[in-house]
């Protein structure tokens, strides 16, 4: 579904880059916006400042300009008020010449008015540290050799952008555990944190508010992206004060501080609920939506990682013998409630940790893992046939229903297939004599 503030922002940028319509553009802002460009002077405090800047743009680049929005992202503030973050590719046809490419970042704040979203606060940022008096926020297209920008300006505007930017900033040092350079109200906020506890509990180190299974590799990504490039983006969690974790989109980039020294400046987006929503439509996705238990796909993913470590395992099959008995005398409506009844028994039967898969129709597998007592998973393969059989004859009694499980017992790391054709081949000795369980013992003295 189509994220709420997404057309608000579309109908900005054609206005302003495909249409040049300065009215339009106008029209879309609050009168109190903010605006912030890629040059040192591209900065508008209200609706007047920002038509000035926009009328010198437009007189001298009034072409139409070709647009792309990627990477989009939005957070909401306020029932009224919301936040994003995107990137935008533009490009300019010059006839004969080859076309004119550009990328820049851009965050803005958007206010629903009289029932429609207008902007509130704008913010391009481009991918050199500096950039010509002539050019026009919030795009560059000429391909003249820039100057640095002093010490002092380059303050000046991370000042100003630290304050207005509607996501979170942080900065450290390219160096060991990257030290804290600067850190915005927004970002502490989002935390939970006052500057003098955010720097006490990471020690006043960046790196010590990544989430612990994180950190690796956010700290690897990012210097091998350093030795290439000036710019990265990455998404990981960083620690808050009560304990819990933020996801956040990073977007940042390499600069040179007054000091000299490198650093790394960061625009933070919170992207909790997105990927908190992704891994539920995951989460969704690999179970089977009859049974609630793992269906295939999700089940052999979870497999192929527990088996990158290994350790002594089990994995079982099981078929419900019969089991169209079931459909035919009692209908398949009341087959559906025994596959499911036979999920809920599995999910029982067997520790959290261990995956139940729906392999498809009437047949099961399940991976214990760890597991090196063979006796205690022929048990609790015993308790399960019990179980199924009690529940079928007195539900079912004309159906003769059992359920037959063959299993292995290794350590050798494996494939799903390769564990699925092992434990046929002892399911079809079980099947030989129906509502029985054999497990086979096999490389378990490595």
């Amino acid at each position: 579904m189509e994220k709420e503030l997404y057309q608000a922002l579309d109908t900005f940028f054609q206005a302003y880059l495909k249409q040049r319509d300065i009215e339009k553009t106008l029209s879309l802002v609050t009168d109190d916006v903010y605006s912030l460009g890629t040059g040192e002077e591209e900065i508008a405090l209200n609706k007047r400042e920002l038509e000035q800047l926009l009328r010198q743009e437009m007189e001298g680049l009034p072409m139409p300009i070709r647009y792309r929005i990627l990477d989009y992202h939005e957070k909401q503030c306020t029932p009224d008020c919301l936040h994003c973050f995107c990137r935008v590719e533009t490009t300019i046809d010059q006839g004969e010449v080859p076309p004119l490419f550009y990328s820049t970042r851009f965050t803005g704040t958007f206010r629903r008015e009289g029932g429609r979203w207008l902007a509130s606060q704008l913010h391009m940022s481009e991918a050199s540290r500096s950039q010509d008096r002539e050019e026009f926020f919030p795009l560059h297209y000429i391909s003249k050799q820039a100057e640095a920008m002093d010490g002092k300006a380059q303050k000046e505007i991370l000042d100003i952008v630290c304050r207005i930017m509607p996501g979170g900033i942080i900065g450290g040092y390219i160096e060991e555990g990257f030290p804290l350079y600067v850190i915005n109200d927004t970002m502490l906020e989002m935390m939970g944190y006052t500057y003098e506890e955010f720097v006490e509990a990471v020690d006043g180190m960046v790196a010590n508010s990544f989430h612990e299974d994180d950190a690796d590799r956010v700290t690897r990504e990012v210097l091998e992206r350093m030795k290439t490039n000036r710019e990265y983006s990455i998404e990981y969690r960083v620690r808050k004060k009560d304990g819990g974790y933020l996801w956040v989109y990073d977007v940042g980039r390499k600069i040179t501080t007054e000091d000299g020294r490198e650093a790394i400046i960061s625009v933070l987006m919170d992207v909790s609920k997105d990927v908190q929503n992704r891994i539920r439509l995951m989460e969704e996705s690999s179970r089977d939506f009859l049974t609630e238990v793992y269906n295939r796909r999700g089940g052999e993913s979870l497999l192929k990682e527990r088996m990158k470590i290994p350790m002594p395992y089990a994995f079982l099959m099981l078929d419900l013998d019969d089991f169209k008995q079931v459909n035919d005398l009692y209908g398949h409506e009341e087959g559906d409630r025994m596959l499911y009844y036979t999920g809920a028994v599995l999910k029982q039967a067997f520790r959290q940790s261990d995956v139940v898969i729906r392999v498809g129709g009437d047949e099961f597998a399940v991976l214990a893992y760890p597991c090196s007592d063979a006796d205690a998973i022929q048990r609790k393969a015993e308790q399960v046939i019990r179980r199924y059989e009690e529940e079928a004859r007195r539900r079912y009694p004309e159906s003769g229903t059992s359920i037959s499980i063959g299993g292995i017992c290794g350590r050798q790391r494996r494939s799903f297939q390769e564990l699925y054709r092992l434990a046929d081949q002892v399911l079809y000795e079980a099947k030989r004599v129906k509502g029985c369980c054999r497990i086979r013992r096999i490389d378990m003295e490595e």
